[in-house]
């Protein structure tokens, strides 16, 4: 059964590639594979191995090399390791390899593990000031006679930029190198060809523009290089023929299959061979084309909106993908959240966010991502106390001051016409303290009241006492340095935020019928849109708070925290918010979020991917986080203000606090 039609709006080519008909021809695959594999005879590996060569065969295709010299790998880091150990002893000793610094991270992590083992210097090309990708002409400086391999990335995963090969290859011949290319970000959408210019090897994976699955990479070795080498990993697949099993007479295949090793993994090229196929019955230049116009779109949309293009503006020398530099690494994360939210699937990472539209991505969507993206930023603008607009003009048409606001205000509360509400948990030796599986971090203290004195011989006139507690004990505050994603931020502790922050009106969902039903209940960002139509829009810089009631159960901890009974089974089950539900309160530029149990996050929520979203995306956006909430029920969704004060505790990353709200009466 089909369920995932709609994929107008996918932006993530650079990732995983999708095509028309993509689940029901992996669903058809898998379950052929099934079929055949638990068939009650003798038949499965004449199949599975088939099936595998036709793999190998589509990509000889794609990048038009002979029989003989192709082969599968699990990832193109697998097959990098798999052809660096294969060379002869000593080959690289004392010699360089040299690889630009807008690789693949992953190539190298490897080649920077291998280096002292191999005796070889790593040599990695380096960015200028100000550039987002490695210049073509300071790789080729750096590329003298003492290189013994050079790894060359075709399109960079950072920046789209795609190198011109032949000159690079002509300069490699010339110097004696080993050259080798991953092409893995435009594999299957610009047509290459390992034979123009010749190099030595190829490594690729059959995720992106091809469309397959993970664990479905490819490693091309030159057929008369591949004679020189003897893979370190080695198995009966390694010889010409397998089932030669007389243990001293091992002869490595005289082609590429001596990187076969073991019996081969073949499920991910079954699997992906579907996509596979479907790519060689299309119109290649066709596919090229479609993607040149969307980024063309994306390309005139960023300018407008003054969006620095962080890829080559010429679009013969960039890939399929298009890199844009947003002001931050939280401004990106918002606009990539509000995108997802509705359906427009696009990435970040740090501040760029990465578009790579395909054949499935309608244009209309290129527009309607930029439409999202204006909002957001406008909106996110106005998030921080004191930047939001001019408050209007009192009812009768005359201005209001600021102090006549106040004088009115304070006049409210000695009336009581503004009535406060204590939102705040009784804290003591017995107020519900987090509890964490001791193998994976250490527990919070519980609270301890110490006394100094009570009108006696250690203190005659007075009483005092000292407390034994933990940041984040009873109702507390979480600051934006208490999760990892919020790490970086200067005004991110309880001593050096932003205090015209704390006190901002605040935004009542009421989702106790649901929580009552069902304590693992989850607010998502529809819940939240349908809260809106009824209530009105929540505004940038205001607290937004999710009422359960969960403080009724405050009395009885185990209740409260609600763990889950089995001792394997790492959570509790108390309610929270979804990731979108995050992704869509923070493009609406909320100053932060709270919550009526023990934590921001739901009990389940280290089983969501991101795990944990509230502090995951909230901390990341330099937002606040209120807990153990008390009292919601007596605030209205809207037209209450809320006050919630950490104290100043130097590099704090929370605190107990008063919460306290200001509500209107009558």
């Amino acid at each position: 059964m089909l369920t995932n039609t709609n994929h107008a709006g996918y932006f993530l080519y650079h990732s995983i590639g999708m095509y028309p008909g993509k689940e029901q021809d992996l669903a058809d695959a898998t379950a052929r594979f099934a079929e055949v594999w638990a068939a009650p005879n003798d038949k499965q590996w004449g199949y599975v191995l088939l099936k595998r060569q036709e793999f190998i065969d589509c990509w000889r295709r794609i990048i038009n090399v002979p029989k003989g010299s192709t082969t599968t790998c699990e990832s193109v880091t697998d097959g990098l390791h798999k052809l660096m150990r294969a060379l002869p002893e000593g080959m690289l000793r004392g010699k360089r390899v040299l690889i630009a610094a807008d690789c693949f991270p992953s190539l190298h992590f490897l080649l920077a593990g291998l280096a002292d083992k191999m005796g070889f210097a790593l040599d990695t090309v380096p960015l200028r000031a100000g550039h987002t990708w490695v210049e073509q002409d300071d790789f080729l400086e750096a590329w003298g006679s003492d290189v013994g391999l050079a790894l060359i990335t075709w399109v960079t995963s950072t920046a789209s930029a795609r190198v011109d090969l032949a000159p690079l290859v002509a300069h490699g011949r010339a110097m004696g190198s080993l050259i080798g290319v991953d092409i893995t970000q435009a594999a299957g959408l610009i047509p290459f060809d390992a034979m123009n210019p010749q190099v030595d090897f190829v490594l690729s994976t059959s995720l992106k523009w091809m469309c397959g699955t993970p664990g479905a990479g490819m490693l091309y070795v030159e057929k008369s290089l591949v004679l020189d080498l003897e893979p370190e990993g080695r198995g009966w697949f390694s010889q010409n023929n397998p089932f030669s099993w007389d243990l001293d007479t091992f002869e490595y295949a005289p082609d590429i299959r001596r990187f076969d090793s073991g019996t081969p993994g073949s499920m991910a090229a079954l699997a992906s061979l579907p996509a596979l196929r479907w790519h060689a019955g299309q119109d290649q230049a066709a596919l090229a084309a479609w993607n040149r116009r969307l980024v063309d779109r994306i390309v005139a949309r960023a300018d407008a909106l003054d969006l620095p293009l962080q890829s080559p503006r010429d679009a013969d020398r960039r890939g399929g993908s298009v890199m844009l530099r947003f002001p931050d690494k939280a401004e990106a994360a918002a606009v990539v959240g509000a995108l997802g939210v509705e359906g427009l699937s696009v990435d970040f990472r740090g501040p760029l966010v990465r578009l790579s539209p395909g054949n499935v991505t309608r244009e209309e969507r290129v527009d309607a991502v930029f439409d999202i993206t204006e909002e957001t930023l406008t909106r996110r603008k106005r998030r921080f106390a004191g930047q939001g607009p001019q408050a209007p003009a009192a009812r009768k048409g005359t201005d209001m001051s600021s102090a006549d606001l106040l004088g009115s205000l304070g006049a409210m509360l000695l009336s009581g016409q503004v009535r406060i509400v204590d939102c705040t948990a009784v804290l003591g030796p017995d107020t519900p303290i987090l509890r964490l599986p001791e193998d994976f971090a250490k527990n919070t203290p519980k609270v301890e009241i110490h006394r100094i004195s009570e009108y006696d011989a250690d203190g005659p006139f007075f009483a005092w006492n000292w407390l034994k507690l933990g940041e984040h004990s009873g109702t507390h505050f979480d600051a934006p340095h208490h999760w990892i994603t919020g790490k970086d931020f200067e005004d991110g502790y309880t001593d050096t935020l932003d205090v015209q922050r704390l006190m901002a009106p605040v935004n009542v969902i009421d989702c106790s019928k649901e929580a009552a039903a069902d304590p693992d209940f989850l607010l998502t960002a529809e819940h939240v849109k349908d809260w809106e139509r009824e209530h009105g829009e929540i505004n940038p810089g205001e607290w937004v708070v999710m009422r359960t009631d969960w403080d009724a159960r405050a009395a009885d901890e185990e209740a409260f925290l609600n763990d889950d009974p089995d001792p394997n089974e790492d959570g509790s089950h108390s309610p929270g918010p979804t990731t979108d539900c995050m992704d869509y309160l923070l493009s609406k530029g909320i100053v932060g979020w709270g919550s009526q149990c023990i934590g921001t996050d739901a009990g389940m929520a280290g089983k969501m991917s991101p795990p944990y979203p509230a502090h995951n995306y909230l901390h990341r956006d330099n937002c606040f986080g209120l807990a153990s909430l008390t009292n919601l029920d007596q605030l209205p969704p809207k037209g209450a203000i809320l006050m919630a004060a950490p104290l100043k505790i130097e590099n704090g990353t929370g605190s107990p606090i008063r919460a306290l709200a200001l509500v209107p009466q009558g």
